[in-house]
């Protein structure tokens, strides 16, 4: 009977117990005042918006009406005016809503312009229908018309807008509340897994090596996870306990705590988060500033080219000198010289100070994810490493989340030069964060020896690892840069896409990396396949350009974006892992920070490069034609790579375990 009832006890769908009929109740009840409320505040706003529309609608009819008016003291008959379509295409750029204007003469199109004369007429036709066009027409009647029979003549000009342009407002204000809804969610959940992690999960767990020392008879530890709650007394009360009985036998214990590995993701999100806020805006904030001295698209092209430039250069220079200078003081560092970047570049004046705040502010960034890496490389091993990276990552990744969705909105509400100040402001932030949440005990080793020429000679000419960087690290950081940082806002934003919308679209890349991240790396580590991995993220990053190369619709670009944070996730942690274990031989003896150093510089090029490549293309082939060729690109690279990777073997002898898992 009781096993009968433990598996009834499983199979139900909710906790039993009156709080959870309630909580279910006042939820329903919640969601249908707020539905409710919404529905009547879009009734008010459709209202208001309708008398606006029309009143812009006016005034385009008006101009149209001039020009006409014009032609005809010329002496030009109506039937015979010409580029009437042209300046309908004019306001039709500045008022995506425009569908289409005409001139009328009674229910006749003499000149048409957005649609064809038969859809037109179809429009005007529904008005007068007993239900709800489609279209909002507004109409202005042309006085000056000569006419040999005015009885057998009614001209004027109509002007059509779509009617969906009534709801777009409030649909926008819907997604940004939607989204800011789950950002606020990532964050409370980030919060309260810092929170827990902290003061729980990790003093519970020294506490149970603690008690087991304890009941194996050592004495040889006590519980140094400070925490000021019952579960710290009661380990102080044991901590006593086992001083005065270590002090009977002659035994000295020593304290044991757990790294605050938890920490690192959120200083990795902090940092990666000043950045992306202005991410929807930099192409087009970049090439404003350096119109006046090149093409602005190529002017943009080259200031992201050097901020990836010199993070190329900073990060393999900073893996060097790391294990000696210590990752606090690294990530303080870099934190600091990213707020001055961003607020530098918030007040440039030319291309040339536009360069130095970038290149500055890379070498910030470069900085601090070369103390972050390091400190999860130290606190990890090979059997949680790409788990511990992936920690990392998910900070970043959430970041991608928060980052173009914050500042598409605040670039729209503030301006875009506030929003690099925004950027700053997180940075330094970041700095003061560092001194609580980077445990400064993981420190490394003692620096490893300098490697030989013959020791880097013998790495660098690793098959394997060669194929890994020039068909895996290289492509992932150059499609990153030149298709979602470069590509992606140009394309969206001259659809017609908002900044707004150009940010929802680019947040897709990190929050699918963040809710894919953890669960692909465990698999990962469960099955101690890296390359494997990385083939998969190459596979689905080149279907995911090829898709939005080929049919380049806003839905479409989402959907290869989504695809590229899934890719991404894969790949990314999984190429730290395998680097190491590829070149296993090298970091017994020389430490992990040169392979790494390698990777970094190889990576962050194919980063410095891709800009370039997707301005040049552009000037060349156009966008969506640039985008199919990142899309061949990656598909070469990943068929390459899994020609290449197998040919051949390599024996890797697992590590000893730090610690227990990546947290």
């Amino acid at each position: 009977m009781s096993n009968i009832s433990a598996s009834k006890h499983k199979r139900r769908l909710m906790p039993k117990g009156t709080i959870w009929i309630l909580l279910l109740f006042s939820t329903i009840a919640l969601c249908i005042a707020l539905i409710g409320i919404s529905w009547r505040a879009a009734d008010l706003v459709r209202d208001d918006l309708q008398v606006e529309i029309q009143q812009k609608a006016e005034i385009q009819a008006k101009a149209l009406a001039e020009k006409v008016e014009h032609a005809l003291e010329l002496g030009i008959p109506l039937d015979r005016i010409v580029g009437f379509e042209d300046v309908v295409v004019q306001l039709q750029e500045g008022d995506p809503d425009l569908q289409f204007a005409a001139i009328l003469n009674g229910t006749e199109p003499v000149h048409t312009g957005g649609m064809a004369p038969s859809t037109i007429k179809q429009a005007l036709l529904e008005e007068n229908g007993p239900k709800t066009p489609s279209t909002i027409i507004t109409r202005i009647e042309l006085k000056s018309v000569a006419d040999p029979d005015p009885k057998q003549s009614d001209f004027a000009i109509v002007i059509g807008h779509d009617r969906a342009a009534l709801m777009r407002p409030v649909t926008d204000n819907l997604f940004d509340i939607a989204i800011i809804f789950i950002i606020t969610l990532a964050l409370s959940f980030e919060l309260v897994l810092f929170v827990l992690t902290v003061n729980v999960a990790l003093p519970v767990r020294v506490a149970r090596r603690v008690l087991t020392n304890v009941q194996q008879h050592k004495f040889t530890i006590l519980h140094g996870q400070s925490t000021r709650d019952e579960i710290g007394s009661f380990m102080e009360h044991i901590n006593s306990v086992i001083s005065k009985t270590a002090a009977k036998v002659g035994i000295q214990p020593q304290k044991e705590r757990e790294v605050k590995l938890i920490g690192v993701r959120l200083l990795a999100f902090m940092f990666v988060l000043a950045e992306e806020l202005a991410r929807p805006i930099m192409p087009s904030f970049f090439g404003q500033i350096a119109a006046s001295s090149i093409d602005g698209q190529l002017g943009a092209g080259i200031v992201m080219a050097v901020h990836l430039l010199m993070v190329a250069i900073a990060m393999p220079l900073c893996s060097l000198f790391q294990e000696r200078i210590g990752s606090l003081r690294m990530y303080l560092i870099g934190a600091f010289l990213a707020t001055i970047g961003l607020c530098g570049t918030a007040f440039a004046m030319g291309l040339a100070d536009l360069i130095l705040w970038r290149a500055l502010s890379g070498m910030g960034y470069a900085i601090t994810f070369v103390a972050c890496q390091s400190y999860v490389l130290d606190a990890t091993n090979d059997g949680n490493r790409t788990q511990g990276t992936a920690m990392m990552v998910s900070g970043i990744m959430l970041a991608d989340i928060c980052g173009p969705a914050i500042g598409g909105i605040f670039a729209s509400h503030f301006g875009e030069a506030v929003t690099f100040i925004a950027g700053g402001v997180v940075a330094c932030v970041a700095v003061a964060l560092a001194f609580f949440l980077m445990d400064n005990m993981v420190r490394g080793k003692t620096p490893p020896p300098v490697p030989t020429k013959h020791a880097l000679k013998a790495m660098l000419s690793n098959r394997r690892l060669q194929v890994l960087i020039l068909f895996a690290a290289v492509p992932a950081k150059l499609i990153l840069s030149g298709f979602l940082f470069y590509l992606t806002p140009l394309i969206l934003l001259q659809s017609g896409a908002t900044t707004a919308e150009t940010g929802r679209v680019i947040m897709l890349y990190g929050l699918v990396a963040l809710l894919t991240g953890w669960g692909i790396a465990r698999w990962t580590d469960s099955k101690q396949n890296e390359i494997r991995a990385v083939g998969i993220g190459g596979a689905l990053t080149a279907i995911g350009l090829l898709f939005a190369g080929f049919m380049p619709q806003y839905a479409n670009f989402a959907v290869a974006v989504a695809l590229l944070g899934l890719a991404q996730a894969t790949s990314i942690p999984a190429q730290v892992s395998a680097s190491l274990k590829i070149a296993a031989d090298f970091t017994e003896e020389h430490g992990t920070g040169p392979v790494l150093a390698v990777l970094r510089l190889a990576e962050r090029l194919g980063g410095a490069l891709g800009p370039l490549l997707a301005a040049s293309l552009t000037l060349s082939l156009g966008m969506e034609q640039a985008v199919l060729v990142f899309g061949a690109i990656a598909a070469v690279c990943v068929i390459c790579f899994e020609l290449l990777i197998g040919h051949v073997p390599t024996d890797h002898k697992p590590q000893t375990s730090k610690s227990e898992d990546g947290q």
